[in-house]
Formats: structure tokens, C-alpha cells, sequence
């Protein structure tokens, strides 16, 4: 996939957003995955995504994915992320992304079918979609992968439910690099799931006591807070009219965002990747709001969709800044739904974001050489949350060491292996 990179992608530099990266690649991965499932599928998960270098209107963003390994109803795609520079052609790694996607169950294929159809017309029809599901189970691509499709055989598949089993098409790995795929997925699989399972309670629990204690700020109150007493001690120094220590409430920023159609796939369930962009959009403002210096995304932690969104409902962003080191800033941005007709609000996921803080007049962009402002937590939870962040931030400097090192040994395989191996 290739997406020219706009002005309307783009901050006011001409840097492309992180979320929009992130909407391309679930976008991408989305293609995929439905090309490989049959089935509808949506995003759960995203791990984490290391973004090694910015893109601008000069470049066009080239993405590459593929379904590494799949289970009975999910499966992992790996995407690739490079760019193009328009005028001399030279191309960059820019990131890589895994996602777990889950298939969805399909309805029966009876009421799939336009009512108005006779009987005989329906028999008919249901006749032919067998007839192409067992040609594509014989055709040359199942020599690569091993298929197995409702409605292909004797059986129909359907569950006690009225709707289709799920059986997703199992990857059957032959040249080296799949299997090296094939086995990384398994062992990243197993990792999430660790990870999903280990006993958190306190972490959550400090996640969770946070997100009530946002949902009491409010845009007025963080405003007034700005304005008044931005900086809690008023003895520390100002440099450039700027404060030296900041309250950690005084970054809080919000956004609500109506899911319309253009935002959601055929099932009506929201993108995946534009919830990312919203996200990102309103971790920014947070950034901006403490640093007052250009800025961009680093990274973003690795997220799961608790909960589906749909068409109509309205999603709130609520972010803070946490942590905040010499030129960069840890931000954490969690997600409410609200459906419009019930009243009905549900937590359904979150994130922490890195923004890195740029010199402003420099170009190509620069962190900034002097020290970001103090960020002062207003409580205890704010203080703990802060406190975590160091070992957050020692986690992404050892992923993406891991990732920069990846692909300077890609670099130094030969081309036909290089373009493989790239894709896993």
C-alpha cells in the first residue's frame, strides 16, 4: 500500500502526525488480514510501534503486510513501514507494527440474500458461493496456505447461534524467513498473552483510580489552573516567560469525537487505527501544552481494544503528561465510549504515547538542547503513576535498540534476502 503524504497529514512543519502512520498501518494490516481470514475481522491489539525517523510532504509512505501466523480465530500481521523521497528516491525505515486481528462470526449466508430472491433463486445462488469457496480451497494458493472454509464441504458450519463457526485459514510456512515468521509470531503470541494474564492488580488498579480522578478535571478547571498558577512554587525561575515547574493537572487535555461512517468498516465497529489517530491527536495537545516547543511522536506503547465502538457512538480522549525526561515526555491517553440513545459509557482502551520535544527553527529537527520544565504531581496517585514511568521508558529504549538493530543486519543481507526478511 502507498499513501502520498499531504499537508492535511501533516503539523504546521510539515511533519506527518504519528496518528495518521498509525491509521495507514492498521489500514494496511486490515487488508490483509481480511484477504488471508474470509471472515470480517477487527483490530485487538497493537504492540508497540517505534517510530526511527519523521516523514514529511517531500515523501510518500510505503507499507507492507502479511499475516505471519494464524490461529483459530485470530492472527498476527506484520507491517513494514518505509519512505520515499519524491525528488531523489531515496528510501527509509520508518517503523514496523504487529496487530492481532479476531475474526468476527459471519451471519447465515440466508440472510445475507436480497429478500425479494424466489426460493429456487436463493437455492441457486448459495450453490454458486459453495462452488467458489471450494475453488479457491483447490486453487494454487493452497499450496502456501491450508484452508478451511465454511460452506466448502458437507457440513454448514453453523453454530448453535444461527451464525458460521470459525475456522481461520491455518499459514503452512515454506522458505526459511516464513518460518522465522511463522515461529516469532508464536513466540510473540505467548508473550501478550503472559503479559495479559500476569498479575497486575496494582497497576491497574493505579491506572484505573487515575482514570476516575480525570474524569472529575474538566478543560475549565485545567484552564483556570494555567492561568493562575502555573507554576506551584513561586520562587522557581521563569525562562522566556515560560514556567520551570508545571503541574501534571495543568497538561490535562480532552476530546470527544462522534464515530460517523466514514469511520468505521462494513460492520459498523470503528477503525481501529482511527481511534490511534484521535489518541494521538489529543496526547499532543498535552505535550504541547507543557513543552510550548514543536514536538512529535516517538512511540506508543502497545494497546488492546477491550471493548468495540460502533457508528454513533461518541468516544472521549482524555490524556495527561506523567513523565518527563531531559527532551522527551511520557503521555497517557485513555478512552470512554458513550452510546448516544442508552447513556451507557464504558472504558475501552488506553496508551502511553512519547513525544520528543524539537528545537524550533531547526531543520531536519533536533531535540532541544536544554531541559524540558519540571512536571510536579498534584497527589499521591500522580506521584505513583510518574514514578512508574522510568521503567516504561527503560522497556522502550531496550525495543527500540532491539528494532535499530534488526534492521541495520537487514541492511547487510544480500537484496533478495533483504526484501524477504523485511516483511516479517
Amino acid at each position: 500500500m502507498t499513501e502520498l503524504v499531504l499537508p492535511s497529514h501533516c503539523d504546521v512543519r510539515g511533519f506527518c502526525l504519528g496518528g495518521t502512520v498509525l491509521s495507514w498501518i492498521d489500514i494496511a494490516a486490515g487488508i490483509a488480514a481480511k484477504k488471508h481470514g474470509v471472515y470480517p475481522a477487527v483490530t485487538r491489539s497493537v504492540d508497540a510501534v517505534h517510530f526511527l525517523g519523521p516523514i514529511t510532504t517531500r515523501n510518500i509512505v510505503i507499507l507492507q503486510a502479511c499475516v505471519n501466523r494464524a490461529w483459530k480465530t485470530s492472527m498476527e500481521v506484520g507491517v513494514r513501514v518505509m519512505t520515499e523521497d519524491l525528488l531523489s528516491a531515496d528510501q527509509r525505515y520508518c517503523c514496523h507494527a504487529y496487530l492481532t486481528f479476531v475474526a468476527l462470526p459471519q451471519p447465515p449466508l440466508s440472510t445475507l440474500l436480497p429478500p425479494t430472491l424466489t426460493p429456487e433463486q436463493q437455492r441457486q445462488q448459495q450453490d454458486e458461493a459453495i462452488a467458489a469457496r471450494a475453488s479457491l480451497a483447490s486453487s494454487p494458493a493452497a499450496r502456501r496456505y491450508s484452508f478451511s472454509l465454511p460452506g466448502a464441504g458437507k457440513s454448514s458450519g453453523m453454530s448453535s447461534s444461527g451464525q458460521r463457526s470459525i475456522q481461520l485459514p491455518a499459514i503452512e510456512p515454506i522458505t526459511p524467513i516464513e518460518m522465522e515468521r511463522y515461529t516469532m509470531a508464536q513466540s510473540r503470541r505467548e508473550k501478550r498473552l503472559q503479559q495479559s494474564n500476569e498479575a497486575k492488580e496494582e497497576e491497574n488498579q493505579l491506572l484505573s483510580d487515575i482514570r476516575d480522578q480525570m474524569r472529575r478535571w474538566n478543560v475549565a478547571s485545567t484552564t483556570s489552573s494555567r492561568r493562575t498558577k502555573p507554576d506551584l512554587d513561586p520562587s522557581s525561575p521563569v525562562t522566556d516567560g515560560h514556567p520551570k515547574r508545571i503541574a501534571m493537572q495543568a497538561t490535562f487535555a480532552e476530546s470527544a469525537q462522534l464515530v460517523l461512517p466514514q469511520h468505521a468498516n462494513s460492520l459498523s465497529i470503528t477503525f481501529g487505527g482511527q481511534v490511534m489517530k484521535w489518541m494521538e491527536n489529543v496526547a499532543a495537545v498535552s505535550a504541547s501544552r507543557f513543552a510550548r516547543v514543536p514536538i512529535v511522536t516517538a512511540s506508543i506503547d502497545s494497546l488492546q481494544f477491550h471493548r468495540k465502538t460502533m457508528i454513533g457512538d461518541c468516544l472521549t480522549m482524555r490524556s495527561v503528561v506523567t513523565r518527563v525526561f531531559h527532551s522527551s515526555m511520557e503521555v497517557y491517553v485513555f478512552v470512554d465510549s458513550e452510546n448516544l440513545v442508552t447513556g451507557k459509557q464504558t472504558f475501552t482502551n488506553e496508551a502511553f504515547f512519547s513525544m520528543v520535544a524539537l528545537q524550533p527553527s531547526l531543520t531536519p529537527p533536533l531535540p532541544i538542547k536544554t531541559s524540558l520544565p519540571t512536571l510536579v504531581p498534584g497527589s499521591e496517585l500522580e506521584m505513583a503513576l510518574s514514578h512508574a514511568g522510568e521503567k516504561r521508558r527503560i522497556r522502550r529504549l531496550e525495543q527500540r535498540k532491539e528494532l535499530a538493530d534488526r534492521e541495520a543486519l537487514a541492511v547487510l543481507m544480500s537484496p533478495m534476502e533483504t526484501n524477504d526478511k523485511r516483511l516479517e
